[in-house]
């Protein structure tokens, strides 16, 4: 049996419109279509159907004259007004109450710890800088960097910053579930709610970090973070040079190297061992100079990140490891502020100090008998108010003296 079908042909249907094109001087082409489409639920309540219009664009792209015209998609949705009856009648809004509490009660909540923790940072830093006053009064030195971020907590910073993350996708879910949008909201929530979670669960490790086996690891991670980033500001530079030489060299003959984003992702995926076969295979072997230079390029590459640089990476890491042992064994190293307050405890603790109070107490005590209490007296009671410098010290000492 034979097909009755018709052979489609573009260029004969643009020529009925009178657009008139040839093939061979194709560079570019955008096609632009808009669909309307209607989404029924049929699943769990009834609820009304939801109208969408679709704007598609379709771009040929064919700037590089090699065979290979680049495809590509873009979809754009609007959510539309239902024209017609769209009425439904639904007794049962408890998913749709409880949905709107549970929105409320996580934005009530974020409120609340947003409030807390920027009070919390804001009287850390009156503190630190009365601090910084009374080291430059008492002292005559200025609090060192690392005794001013003891007044600084980060995970204060990254609690509130989620807050505000989990405020903003809560309202826009629940202006989605009122149906109370416009435009591209469904990808904006869901970033703010992806990256609030992502932070919340980061801030976990912060409870973790009171046993001592979790809090190696967060403590590695700190120490080795400044380490890390000048390391990793190296690697970037050279990453970048790899990058620039391959999309100049190789771009006009090779599908991953055509721009600058897709150089990148090729040779970030093959420092993981991704693709490696397909990204030599492809390249056509019309010039055998750039063929042997594409060899050349990517085994040197390949060479120096995952034998060389990957290895210091994780030797950098484990040193910042090996670090952090010796501390849980020889001591943490103090910053000036925590190396004061160690001296008051200590000078709290010590025999000899309290030796002193007490000396100093019973001839105070005769001076006040001497010059206050007179024959007549039968009792004299002197309150010493509490010490701002020794907080341990009794807060009144009761004196009975006798005449």
């Amino acid at each position: 049996m034979r097909a009755r079908t018709k052979g489609y042909d573009s260029k004969t249907e643009l020529e009925k419109v009178g657009m008139g094109i040839e093939f061979s001087r194709f560079v570019k082409a955008e096609l632009k279509i808009s669909l309307k489409t209607v989404n029924f639920k049929a699943a769990g309540p009834i609820s009304p159907p939801d109208c969408y219009q679709f704007d598609i664009t379709i771009n040929l792209d064919n700037s590089d004259m090699d065979g290979q015209v680049l495809i590509s998609l873009d979809t754009e949705p609007t959510r539309l007004a239902c024209k017609g009856d769209v009425k439904y009648y639904d007794n049962n809004r408890l998913d749709f109450i409880l949905r709107s509490l549970l929105n409320l009660l996580v934005i009530t909540v974020c409120c609340t710890s947003f409030i807390l923790c920027t009070r919390a940072i804001w009287r850390a830093q009156l503190l630190k800088y009365e601090t910084i006053n009374f080291f430059q009064e008492k002292f005559n030195k200025k609090l060192s960097m690392e005794g001013r971020l003891e007044f600084l907590n980060l995970w204060y910073v990254m609690i509130i910053a989620n807050d505000v993350l989990l405020i903003l996708g809560s309202s826009i879910k629940e202006q989605i579930e009122r149906k109370q949008f416009i435009g591209d909201q469904w990808n904006l929530c869901s970033v703010f709610l992806g990256t609030g979670n992502l932070l919340v669960w980061f801030g976990v490790l912060r409870y973790l970090g009171f046993f001592k086996t979790y809090n190696v690891v967060i403590l590695t991670l700190k120490k080795a973070f400044p380490k890390v980033a000048r390391f990793l500001l190296c690697a970037v530079l050279i990453y970048a040079g790899f990058t620039f030489c391959g999309w100049l060299v190789l771009g006009p003959y090779h599908m991953k190297f055509r721009s600058l984003s897709t150089t990148s992702e090729c040779l970030f995926a093959l420092i993981n061992g991704d693709d490696m076969f397909a990204t030599f295979s492809i390249m056509p072997k019309k010039s055998a100079m750039l063929w042997w230079y594409l060899r050349i390029y990517l085994y040197s590459f390949i060479s120096l990140y995952i034998y060389v640089i990957l290895s210091l990476f994780i030797s950098v890491i484990m040193d910042a490891y090996e670090t952090i042992k010796q501390y849980y064994i020889n001591g943490f190293p103090k910053s000036d502020v925590i190396k004061f307050m160690g001296e008051i405890q200590e000078d709290e603790t010590n025999h000899d100090f309290w030796s002193s109070i007490e000396t100093a107490s019973f001839s105070f005590r005769e001076q006040i008998h001497k010059m206050v209490c007179c024959n007549s007296c039968r009792k004299c009671t002197v309150i010493i108010k509490k010490n701002i410098h020794f907080p341990a010290l009794a807060t009144h000492l009761e004196l009975s003296l006798s005449s």
